[in-house]
């Protein structure tokens, strides 16, 4: 992940300066041709990813300008539902509400998937604890497990770090580890995955949830996570395991759109799906890129 920090500073720049463009609903292109400009928000999990891709695709054509924002899957969701941007970003499934709201907008999503991510549960790097189940992360996140020596470790309170109710990854938890039960009220909950790295960077207690695109930031532990006790151990940072849905927490990672894409926005994503290009750049900060048969049905579904 050498190229993630240059990524990131590249990717920051390209935002604002697409943001300052986008005050147009045409941008520049390289000939004097007004590029057409796409806009996309949502997941927080997805933010780096989408505005690394967009800066290489602005390296790559000049005719389309492609905006990036973050605020979390749910607000991006809703963002494409009212007509506020042409794709939303989101490290979850939509919901049958969403979709309904959507329909009742005369909006049609449809849905992409364009990356493979694993939740990695990180700890303070010096926390001896190396492996979870599934059940003991239930019963930290719940709040029956409360020191850290009711899993192995040392005795010392347990501090919960969480996402913010509208990220994707919050919901993905929720309902994956939680089983939709009610987070602990003591769980701190943050608005992105670098503010819970560097929480549980700084807190020897800490435990946190983040993508893997953020899964190797300083002073911190990747926890391996197992089913039960009698079940193999997988480590987030396996990809053939999370490719694979050994690993508990693998995802799917989505873009939506409003019906079947054409034009400047299916060559778009047709860009992010084709496999030395987005999907390239995806494993490059810390994804994994998709099959070659997704990667064909996802295509499929471009006008």
């Amino acid at each position: 992940m050498e190229n993630k920090m240059k990524y990131a500073t590249i990717g920051a720049v390209a935002v604002m300066v697409l943001a300052a463009v986008g005050i147009m609903a045409l941008g520049q292109g390289g000939d004097g041709i007004d590029a057409v400009v796409i806009k996309q928000k949502g997941s927080d999990t997805m933010l780096e990813l989408c505005q690394i891709w967009a800066e290489d695709y602005a390296a790559y054509t000049d005719e389309a300008n492609v905006e990036i924002a973050g605020g979390g899957s749910s607000t991006g969701i809703a963002a494409l539902i009212n007509g506020q941007v042409d794709l939303a970003q989101a490290s979850r499934a939509i919901k049958s509400s969403e979709i309904e709201s959507a329909n009742a907008n005369d909006v049609e999503p449809v849905e992409f998937r364009v990356a493979i991510d694993g939740i990695a549960i990180i700890t303070n790097q010096d926390n001896p604890v190396q492996v979870l189940t599934v059940e003991q992360l239930r019963g930290i996140y719940n709040g029956t497990i409360i020191n850290w020596d009711q899993v192995g470790g040392d005795d010392r309170s347990i501090t919960l770090y969480g996402r913010q109710s509208t990220s994707g990854t919050y919901e993905f938890f929720w309902e994956h580890v939680l089983e939709k039960e009610n987070y602990s009220v003591e769980m701190q909950m943050l608005s992105g995955n670098s503010a819970i790295t560097a929480a549980v960077n700084g807190d020897q207690g800490g435990i946190g949830y983040v993508g893997m695109g953020y899964a190797d930031a300083p002073g911190i532990n990747v926890l391996d996570l197992k089913k039960d006790e009698g079940s193999t151990a997988y480590s987030p940072l396996d990809g053939d395991a999370v490719r694979a849905g050994d690993y508990d927490l693998s995802r799917y990672l989505f873009i939506y759109s409003d019906g079947t894409p054409t034009g400047a926005i299916a060559d778009w994503l047709d860009w992010v799906l084709t496999a030395d290009q987005g999907q390239e750049v995806a494993v490059e900060i810390g994804f994994y890129a998709l099959s070659d048969e997704v990667i064909a049905q996802e295509k499929a579904k471009l006008g």
